[in-house]
């Protein structure tokens, strides 16, 4: 066996093993990780991996035995013992990579003698990968075997900035008779290369040239461009045109746009391996467990209920997110009628299914636990922690059911939620607890879970070019290396280890840790690969957005900056504006003119006002509402798309936003308070108006009990309280009862249409005339009053279907939970300081009707008007149709379609 060995060659290389050959048989290029498994394998010293979760679980159990005050890491362990575990674990890793044994090495300081004490007390080590690697360079000192290996080829060129064990490697194989060499990239093909700006940069690299100034040439070459869109357009326009088995494309972690942009023009994609934390699957487990904390978190709730791969029984589910959708809570009435209505579906459809009785028992028992698993569980005080068991049950749980859809799918992804679930549970168990508090589960699944998966279906395709992640990949020359995404890497900064003085006791000790410089010029030596490699041109690809957001340069950048472009007007000529090229009509790339063809412009769509429509085919609901009628007459093209079109908005469920949130719990209140009674005194109502707040805020309104919304729920709670003393106030002093909440009712409108609605609250006064208040939660509580000074369709046709005589004229208003202010047309029956000037009802009504049967006329002969759509002409638009009320553009869900959105304002 030959080995081509290099410290960066354990994902794909250019080249590989072929090289330019057609076959070869026994060469492997590998890095240094690929080789330990090759002489594990050889020496029969192979072991099953184990995760690095559970060695710091491990260590966390061994932490926790171990603890006391006087420990260095006491304090932090109390704090947070997982991530505690977890740096230990990689101060120990650092140490025993590099040689260090507690037995033999004693002292040094009290973090090391720390470190020495776990060690030996820890009996059942996890084995990890410095573990590995100091029992391989024990056997091969011991061994005299000869290895099936005739000979390695390295082809790094500073073996000084390797590991100090990867030195020790090398010369234990040496002792063993393998043969050792260096394969560096020729300098014959190096002096082959052109005088040009790149050549320069690789002299000045190389230390054969002092720093000179580039002459644009374009073998050295930087492509910015304000979006990954232009970056993209040109790296494709390239490979199209210049693209060749020669040429090596550097694609860092790669990029789904990149990919569909690939795509779109016909070329294959490089692929992409990001992780990702919140793939569907993945987050399974994460929201059930955090479902499990008080207070109530109905967002991860929702999350749960409505996620692809939900575990959550489909026909209960989807009615429970749209629950949550409307009133966000647990517990309701809505919530229970939910549960049961889905419940009564599965049975209807079992019993079609004619199952026999003890068949239909086990489901029903299936159902009942699964709902007792994933809704209808206890909840836990995050601070006193969950029972370590009923963590594990939900574990195991979760992990059951993964295992069933792998079954059924053979997705990987379910897998890994089964490894997950084990992990977590031996991780919490290690703490020695009885329970585990929100704060260490949550460590512990961020551990777990890591950075997640890479997502399927986003292989790299076969091309004729080459294609690595990273520059390091490449350790053999090649015509050209493009390199995509040339930014600067977002990971943080080296972690020191050890004091100056422990280390000096190290290297007394004969223990060598890597230099604190190394890894810095490790990495340049990877990044000056892709300068020193390229024969002919190399090329920089750097994006100045990425999704939406500033990235920095590569600091390789300034390296080549101060080699060959330390003038600004060098780097003018160095850099190429991707964004202008693909506006040119005719640009160059390498000295080949390609020419684009502009595409034919076609105008956007124009706002449409004046809609066309077949006759006689949209026509007047059987039953209509206030707020179709509203509709109607507001913008007549909203009620077609609504109520005769059926368009629909996506079913993307999410919670409501505060104002509905608030009006809704506002409103259960105010309705149980008049159920109880309809004269409450003002301290009474006060006091029992708080009880209903707490009680019902969980079931509608849960999302004001997080720790966040506290000062929110107080003013809540503290707002309603007084609204309600007012409101109850003006009925004691009006002498006005209330005898109907959402009361129901519903009138002709005319020979084919019926008029329903549902009435907020409907009392009488004093002389028995009925009286409507409309409850109301806003925060611009004057829209309201506006309203009724101008014209309240609702308020009209609520007048209208409860006045039992179309002359009579009753009092109503409107009732401001956020404030406890009413707004009430005048009327002797009101208290003045209440009234607001308006017109009269009954004429009110009057015009909403005559407006909803000419807009009904219009819609009848084929014609349907958008308000918010200016006419061309107003004179000869206005025979056609006046609106009674200003249109409803705000909140209407249509503005794409008729153009209102486009039009500037």
């Amino acid at each position: 066996m030959k080995i081509i060995l290099g410290y960066w060659l354990d994902s794909t290389t250019y080249p590989d093993a072929l090289g330019q050959e057609e076959a070869s048989v026994g060469t492997v290029v590998t890095g240094f990780k690929g080789f330990i498994g090759i002489l594990e394998t050889q020496l029969g010293l192979n072991s099953p991996e184990v995760s690095e979760n559970l060695r710091i679980a491990s260590w966390q159990e061994l932490l926790g035995s171990h603890a006391s005050e006087d420990k260095p890491y006491a304090k932090s362990y109390q704090t947070d013992s997982w991530n505690t575990a977890k740096e230990l674990l990689r101060r120990r890793d650092e140490l025993v990579l590099a040689g260090w044994d507690p037995e033999e090495h004693v002292g040094g300081s009290d973090w090391i003698q720390t470190l020495a004490e776990l060690e030996l007390a820890n009996e059942d080590k996890l084995l990890g990968f410095p573990d590995r690697v100091q029992a391989l360079l024990y056997t091969l000192k011991q061994t005299d075997r000869k290895l099936d290996i005739d000979q390695i080829r390295i082809v790094d060129e500073d073996e000084q900035l390797w590991d100090v064990w990867a030195i020790q490697l090398i010369n234990c194989l040496k002792d063993l008779g393998v043969q050792v060499t260096k394969q560096l990239p020729s300098i014959e093909e190096n002096n082959s290369r052109p005088l040009n700006d790149l050549s320069l940069l690789q002299s000045v690299f190389a230390g054969e040239t002092e720093p000179k100034e580039a002459t644009g040439d374009g073998s050295l070459l930087l492509v910015k461009a304000g979006q990954e869109w232009d970056a993209a357009d040109f790296l494709i326009s390239w490979l199209q045109e210049k693209g060749s088995d020669d040429t090596i494309l550097i694609k860092g972690e790669g990029s789904l746009f990149l990919d569909e942009m690939l795509h779109r023009r016909g070329v294959p994609a490089v692929g992409t391996s990001v992780p990702s934390k919140w793939r569907a699957i993945l987050q399974v487990l994460p929201l059930t467990i955090e479902t499990y904390w008080q207070p109530q978190r109905v967002d991860q709730l929702l999350e749960l209920l409505t996620i692809p791969s939900s575990p959550v029984p489909g026909k209960i589910r989807f009615k429970l997110a749209k629950v949550l959708a409307n009133a966000p809570g647990i517990g309701g009435p809505e919530w229970e009628k939910a549960i049961e209505e889905g419940m009564k579906a599965y049975e209807e459809a079992w019993e079609e299914e004619e199952f026999s009785q003890s068949d239909l028992k086990k489901k029903r028992k299936n159902l009942e636990d699964k709902l007792a698993l994933w809704i209808q569980h206890d909840y836990f005080d995050p601070y006193v922690g969950m029972p370590v068991e009923k963590l594990s049950h939900i574990c195991q749980k979760v992990g059951q059911w993964a295992t069933a859809r792998f079954q059924v799918t053979g997705d990987i992804t379910y897998s890994q939620v089964m490894q997950h679930a084990t992990e977590i549970v031996t991780g919490v168990k290690t703490l020695g607890v009885e329970n585990v508090t929100r704060l260490q589960v949550v460590r512990v699944i961020e551990s777990v879970i890591g950075e997640g998966a890479p997502l399927p279906n986003n292989e790299q395709e076969a091309s004729k070019w080459e294609i690595v992640k990273q520059p390091g990949d490449i350790w053999n020359h090649g015509e050209t290396i493009l390199w995509w995404g040339f930014h600067k890497d977002m990971s943080g900064p080296n972690i020191r280890t050890c004091s100056t003085k422990e280390r000096l006791w190290l290297e007394e000790q004969g223990i060598f840790l890597l230099g604190e410089d190394v890894k810095r010029r490790r990495e340049a030596a990877s990044w000056q690969r892709a300068a020193q490699l390229a024969n002919r041109r190399l090329i920089l690809i750097a994006p100045t957005k990425v999704k939406g957001e500033e990235r920095t340069m590569h600091p390789f950048w300034d390296e080549i900056r101060y080699a060959v472009a330390r003038e600004d007007t060098t780097v003018d000529k160095l850099t190429v504006d991707a964004g202008a090229l693909r506006k040119e009509l005719n640009c160059t790339l390498e000295e080949k003119a390609v020419e684009r063809v502009p595409l034919e412009s076609r105008a956007l769509p124009q706002p449409i006002r004046s809609w066309r429509l077949p006759r006689d085919v949209v026509q007047p609901q059987k039953v209509e509402s206030a707020t179709s009628m509203e509709s109607l007459v507001g913008c007549p093209v909203r009620w077609t798309f609504q109520y005769g079109a059926k368009i629909r908005q996506g079913s993307i469920l999410s919670l409501p936003n505060e104002s509905i949130m608030l009006g809704n719990l506002g409103h259960k209140i105010l309705e149980i308070l008049i159920e109880e009674k309809t004269n409450w005194d003002t301290d009474e109502v006060r006091f029992r108006g708080g009880e209903l707040f707490d009680e019902w805020v969980p079931k509608l309104a849960a999302p004001l009990l997080k720790p966040e919304k506290t000062r929110l729920l107080n003013q809540t709670r503290f707002h309603l309280q007084e609204s309600l003393k007012k409101f109850f106030l003006v009925l004691n002093e009006a002498g006005i009862n209330i005898h109907y909440t959402e009361h129901e009712l519903q009138k002709p409108w005319n020979h084919n249409v019926e008029f329903k609605g549902i009435l907020d609250l409907v009392g009488e006064t004093p002389s028995g005339n009925k009286m409507l208040i409309d409850a109301k939660w806003s925060k611009r509580t004057q829209n309201y009053k506006k309203r009724i000074e101008n014209l309240s369709v609702q308020l009209a046709l609520y007048h209208w279907l409860l006045s039992d005589n179309s002359s009579d004229e009753l009092p109503v208003a409107y009732f401001m939970l956020s404030t406890g202010e009413f707004f009430a047309r005048s009327h002797e029956e009101v208290p003045q300081e209440h009234h607001v000037e308006s017109p009269s009802l009954i004429e009110s009504y009057q015009t909403v009707k005559e407006s909803v049967q000419e807009v009904w006329t219009h819609l009848a002969e084929g014609t349907a008007i958008a308000t918010g759509v200016a006419a061309e002409n107003p004179d000869d638009d206005d025979k056609i149709f006046t609106s009674i009320i200003d249109p409803p553009c705000i909140f209407c869900d249509y503005k794409n379609l008729c153009g209102v959105r486009s039009v500037k304002k």
